[in-house]
């Protein structure tokens, strides 16, 4: 926070006729970081003020004179008015007061070398919408033998691979699959270039364009990952997670009950607190496109009353699996006992629990851990370490204290422990309640329901998938914590697993840390780890070029975003500033590793314009 110092300009309070005090009617504030005003009305008078919103007066009432601090916080000092505001006055004192604030305005440019430039009017935006495939009129058929296909059908490759042209391509697949000479025919249908999810909820999923996982369909993924959620269990019925679960017959188990059916009952002390396993798991595997809704989500009238779309996780893109472990009963509370045998059986391990020995017959290449206490456990520890060895990495929540202190599993050595970041404009803060230590890792998106940073009226909370247990129906919500920062990293392990069939899950958390954009003090700190998730920079994908950003860091922090020619204004007052510029490829609103960028020190001269030099990008 800076304190915004006030000088009063030379005043006299006179008594009007009513025999009331007047009020002020001009101060000059200087935007020097300190300082205090005073209000100098007669005893007794009772006062109260009332600001611009990003100006805070404290106290903003009283009786009788009285010194005022004027605080502009970080974030909001740039939405104050550029030159001046006024502050309503109420009770005995009425009117208003004008605020002269002596900014200056200062201009720029962001420019890059004629060759760098080459090709960058390209938006950084998803592909068009495509046009509707057209119906088929070829059929693909493969023949027992290249004798049997038809004389000048034409060939698709090799020689009993043929292509059929029809004018009715139902009526001619009808007829192919009674023909003993045919092994297999198909439509010859339409691929598309992938773009952007068109989910109903994915433009609120801003943490999927803060790590940038938006652009995750630029590449392919040929490996299939699977992903253990060790949790509440899952709503199996979500429609968002169709195909994107291992069920009970695959391996997956409730360490609650003792059996392979790890669904969600709920929450029994608040059915409105809907299943945070199955918000977990959305985070990393919801699917994308139209979903089967459940009898449940149609009114008696037969139409949808539940999204036909909802929203994507961020491993979208691949064939990542989740596979749900029951570990935290109707209240929230689970054993240490119960997670260290479930990271045991998730990373393929067999594990004894309850008279049964079982084995896992997918296990996990990452576990993911939305879980944790204050109080070390050797066992969970010991769980960590031998799931690491069995070649598993262990993602765990850092904690939701808001302190220093180690919550466990996350803080056990071989786990990677992911803090929590909010929604802030250009650079993302941590959050008031994630743990910050020398164990956090990493950092990603957690997000904060009582702010709404960019302005679209939905909170800036992490939105996934989840269960009304009250309605039965499938939803969605808005969480907060570093629960849903966790699962962001290991859906971002997943992916990296998935896109190299070659690559260790060692090389994926070394690819994964090094890339990650250090925010906070230089290397790894106690609040960012390694740095904030940089998806683009880890899968090394080619993006489209992004629009230009411009950081000022001085009195206080201010973004801009200059036009397509790199031309800015901006108000400040004077000041000494460090100054960044990038292309920010990434298109999530800071400059990220790997993006071009330049810095500079600029000293903001006391003038009304003042021109900078041009900030040049290699």
């Amino acid at each position: 926070m800076r304190r915004l110092a006030a000088v009063l300009l030379p005043a006299l309070l006179a008594a009007c006729s009513s025999g009331l005090p007047e009020a002020p009617r001009d101060l000059t504030l200087n935007f020097d970081g300190r300082g205090t005003l005073n209000l100098p009305v007669p005893d007794g008078t009772i006062w109260r003020i009332q600001g611009p919103e990003g100006l805070r007066v404290e106290p903003a009432q009283g009786i009788g004179p009285a010194v005022l601090a004027l605080e502009a916080p970080l974030e909001r000092a740039p939405n104050l008015p550029a030159e001046r505001f006024t502050l309503e006055w109420r009770g005995d004192l009425q009117g208003t007061l004008t605020v002269r604030w002596p900014l200056v305005r200062v201009e720029g440019r962001v420019v890059e070398p004629p060759a760098a430039r080459a090709g960058l009017d390209l938006p950084a935006r998803p592909l068009p919408e495509p046009a509707p495939a057209p119906a088929p009129t070829r059929v693909l058929v493969r023949y027992r033998d290249a004798g049997a296909a038809p004389l000048g059908a034409k060939s698709a490759g090799t020689p009993t691979l043929r292509v059929l042209e029809t004018a009715d391509a139902a009526a001619l697949l009808a007829r192919l699959q009674s023909d003993p000479n045919v092994v297999w025919a198909e439509p010859d249908g339409t691929v598309r270039a992938l773009g952007e999810p068109s989910d109903e909820y994915y433009p609120l999923e801003w943490h999927l364009r803060r790590t940038g996982a938006r652009w995750a369909y630029l590449d392919g993924y040929p490996r299939s990952v699977t992903v253990a959620v060790i949790d509440t269990g899952v709503r199996y019925d979500h429609p968002d997670l169709t195909d994107r679960l291992w069920g009970p017959a695959d391996g997956a188990y409730d360490f609650v009950e003792g059996d392979p059916d790890p669904t969600d009952p709920g929450d029994n002390r608040n059915p409105q607190a809907g299943s945070h396993g199955t918000h977990v798991t959305g985070i990393i595997a919801a699917r994308t496109g139209v979903n089967p809704l459940p009898p449940a989500c149609y009114d008696p009238n037969g139409d949808p009353i539940c999204s036909e779309t909802g929203l994507a996780g961020l491993a979208w893109p691949a064939d990542v699996k989740v596979l749900p472990l029951r570990v935290l009963d109707e209240t929230g509370n689970g054993s240490f006992s119960a997670v260290a045998a479930a990271i045991r059986y998730a990373a393929g391990l067999p594990v004894e629990w309850e008279g049964q020995t079982l084995s896992n017959p997918h296990p996990a290449q990452v576990i993911n851990l939305s879980l944790g206490a204050t109080l070390f456990s050797n066992a969970m520890c010991e769980a960590v370490a031998d799931a690491r060895a069995a070649g598993a990495l262990v993602v765990a929540a850092a904690g939701n204290s808001g302190g220093t202190a180690y919550f466990y599993p996350a803080s056990c050595p071989g786990a990677l422990s992911v803090a929590a970041v909010d929604n802030a404009a250009g650079e993302p803060r941590p959050t008031w309640y994630s743990q910050h230590n020398d164990r956090v890792a990493l950092s990603a998106p957690g997000g904060d329901v009582q702010q709404d940073a960019d302005g679209d009226g939905y909170p800036d909370g992490v939105l996934s998938t989840t269960w009304n247990f009250q309605t039965q129906r499938p939803n969605y919500a808005f969480y907060m914590g570093t629960s849903q920062a966790s699962p962001q990293v290991a859906a971002a392990l997943a992916l990296l697993l998935a896109q190299d069939p070659g690559r260790s899950t060692e090389a994926a958390l070394e690819r994964l840390t090094a890339t990650a954009t250090d925010l906070g003090p230089p290397g790894r700190d106690a609040y960012y780890g390694y740095g904030f998730l940089n998806l683009p920079q880890a899968l090394a994908l080619e993006l489209p070029p992004g629009p230009y950003r411009v950081r000022f860091r001085g009195p206080f922090e201010r973004w801009v975003t200059p036009d397509a020619d790199g031309n800015f204004a901006v108000y400040l007052p004077s000041a000494p500033y460090a100054v960044v510029a990038c292309r920010d490829d990434t298109a999530n609103g800071f400059c990220d590793r790997g993006e071009p960028r330049t810095e500079a020190s600029v000293q903001v001269a006391p003038e009304p314009l003042f021109r900078m030099p041009a900030l040049t990008l290699p």
